[in-house]
């Protein structure tokens, strides 16, 4: 995956399978696979066959929809966590008016999920899938604008990232691709780099994900670490 356009909003779903895969079919085809996962397919072995074989799709449509993380979301929140990011925020929130330009050497943002899925039929569950989410971003070369507290540009920066599905406790997808930074947020607003209640409350509306514009951090499965 390269991605450099304007507005864009790569997912992991995107990473992991392609914009143009049905990543539900594909998912179900690789649990059902003779060289899928042996415990859930033990699991649902004493099913029908039509029954086994709706039951993993529903389950990987699921699992598709989990998926959808939106990657520059997950940066952001990483940069919120940086050291040096969150000083610049607060001397120009702290000097109405100001910006300033960040260059920031090669760091890495990581984030791990660990969601599952319960299988049930006729009301009662017969398998649990568990999948496990990681996406490691190496990112060189970026020069940020920040102003009021905000990331209001990015002026340069590449970014590789290396996204893992595993089912079971087993890899089964590795992808990489690319970012080229300039172009891929919508910065009309500016993002909050900071806890809301640093912000004046006159002006303060949300411009980014609730879980950013709120500075309470992403939902409880989420783990996402900035390096600092």
């Amino acid at each position: 995956m390269t991605t450099a356009g304007v507005g864009s909003t790569p997912s992991a779903l995107d990473l992991l399978f392609g914009p143009d895969t049905d990543a539900a079919e594909t998912l179900a085809g690789k649990i059902l696979s003779p060289g899928g996962d042996q415990n859930l397919g033990r699991a649902l072995a004493y099913l029908p066959e039509m029954t086994r074989r709706v039951a993993v799709q529903e389950a990987a449509t699921t699992a598709a929809a989990l998926l959808k993380v939106n990657l520059t979301d997950v940066l952001v929140h990483g940069w919120r966590e940086h050291r040096d990011i969150v000083s610049t925020a607060r001397r120009t929130l702290a000097a109405p008016g100001s910006t300033e330009l960040l260059s920031l050497a090669t760091h890495e943002v990581t984030m791990d999920k660990r969601p599952s899925i319960n299988v049930l039929v006729d009301g009662h569950r017969v398998a649990t899938l568990e999948l496990g989410l990681s996406v490691v971003f190496d990112i060189n070369g970026v020069l940020l604008g920040i102003g009021g507290g905000r990331l209001t540009a990015v002026h340069s920066g590449r970014c590789e990232i290396t996204g893992t599905l595993a089912v079971q406790g087993t890899d089964l997808l590795v992808k990489r691709g690319r970012l080229a930074l300039p172009g891929v947020f919508s910065l009309r607003r500016g993002i909050r780099l900071l806890p809301v209640g640093e912000y004046p409350v006159e002006g303060d509306g949300p411009s980014a994900p609730w879980w950013l514009a709120t500075g309470s951090g992403p939902p409880p499965d989420d783990r996402t670490r900035g390096s600092r």
